[in-house]
């Protein structure tokens, strides 16, 4: 039984190790799409629900909810915010900024849902 279990057991490694190697230098594609989007059409699905995107240029007192609301209160969507997705889909939109980090004057892409 043991000398089974020994090229077995150096099968399974040679297995492994090739399992390894093949997947840190073939690795797993990354998904870029850098198609020509127009950023005031911008659409991004989220869980089957499709967000139109804006862009605002920040303006002194605003803040990430208020702009959102405001929106969102255009379109009668404004009963169905769920802040905790609201500031997701903010940080997706806008990788790096955070939400409560955000700047008088500068432009930011925000949900309509």
């Amino acid at each position: 039984m043991k000398k089974i279990n020994k090229p077995l057991f150096y099968t399974f490694i040679l297995l492994f190790l090739i399992s390894v190697h093949k997947d840190l230098t073939v690795g797993t594609p990354l998904n870029n799409d850098t198609d020509g989007q127009n950023e005031q059409n911008l659409k991004m699905s989220a869980e089957q629900e499709t967000i139109t995107i804006i862009k605002v240029q920040v303006q002194q007192g605003d803040t990430v909810l208020s702009i959102v609301e405001a929106i969102n209160q255009q379109r009668n969507h404004v009963n169905q915010l769920d802040i905790s997705q609201v500031l997701s889909d903010f940080r997706t939109l806008n990788p790096g900024v955070e939400p409560l980090n955000i700047e008088t004057g500068n432009y930011y892409y925000f949900p309509a849902y």
